[in-house]
């Protein structure tokens, strides 16, 4: 009997973060408000209008995307398949024209292909955020947050998201430093019913309006309501066993 190849879940499974060559159109980009990580350490959406850090999303998909711009604006999206490398970014630049490549933020030129990670999050059933970054202080805030959903998911399950607050963290760099994105998990949530979810299409939030319980609830109450059920934290005898099986 031939075997069942279970397909993944979504990109937190399939994450592949290695660039073609080291060792060896999908849906709608943007869905819902695009939210940016500013230079002043803020969290916006596209009017500049800056978010609160007390908003609670749940991170329902994560895709990585390859992105040629012009003139401001991306005119060649490839989304990267699950468990597909990035291309060789600087190999795919040097074989454009240097009349196509612009200045950037640091005064050097550079290339009009660039990779970069998206997040999708959803504050309820109804709203939903994208995250686009391409720059090394995001890529490092999706890594983080690819590397704890899978490590929670190896204990409570393959529908379990993390409920985030947006946050800024500090980033050595060759310049002394600056304060990069940051995702800061609140509490795990199981999402959704039987079966697997699309791989690139962010879960929709059923039942409860928001993500967050009222303050005068309590997370029993959340774990009531349809759709959304909290997940209870890892305990240290589960991760000690778990260490002690690998």
């Amino acid at each position: 009997m031939n075997e069942v190849v279970k397909p993944p879940l979504d990109g937190f499974w399939a994450f592949e973060d290695a660039v073609e060559g080291e060792d060896s159109p999908a849906n709608r980009l943007i869905q819902g408000e695009l939210v940016k990580f500013t230079n002043q350490a803020t969290w916006v959406n596209r009017d500049g209008e800056e978010l609160s850090d007390k908003l609670e999303l749940v991170a329902v998909n994560v895709r990585r995307v390859v992105q040629k711009w012009k003139d401001g604006q991306p005119i060649e999206t490839r989304t990267l398949e699950p468990g597909e490398k990035f291309p060789d970014i600087e190999k795919l630049n040097a074989s454009v024209p240097q009349s196509e490549w612009r200045e950037g933020p640091d005064g050097k030129l550079r290339g009009p292909w660039q990779n970069s990670y998206v997040v999708y999050l959803n504050p309820n059933s109804v709203d939903r955020y994208t995250y686009v970054t391409s720059t090394i202080g995001g890529g490092i805030a999706v890594r983080d947050l690819v590397d704890r959903t899978k490590w929670m998911r190896q204990f409570r399950g393959e529908n379990v998201y993390a409920v985030v607050g947006l946050s800024n963290t500090f980033m050595n760099t060759k310049f002394g430093g600056r304060q990069r994105p940051h995702f800061i998990v609140k509490r795990w949530v199981a999402l959704g019913g039987e079966g697997a979810l699309p791989p690139t299409e962010p879960p929709a939030l059923t039942g409860p309006q928001t993500v967050a319980p009222p303050k005068e609830a309590t997370s029993d109450d959340a774990d009531k309501k349809p759709g959304l059920k909290e997940v209870k934290p890892v305990t240290l005898n589960e991760e000690l066993n778990d260490a002690i099986n690998f």
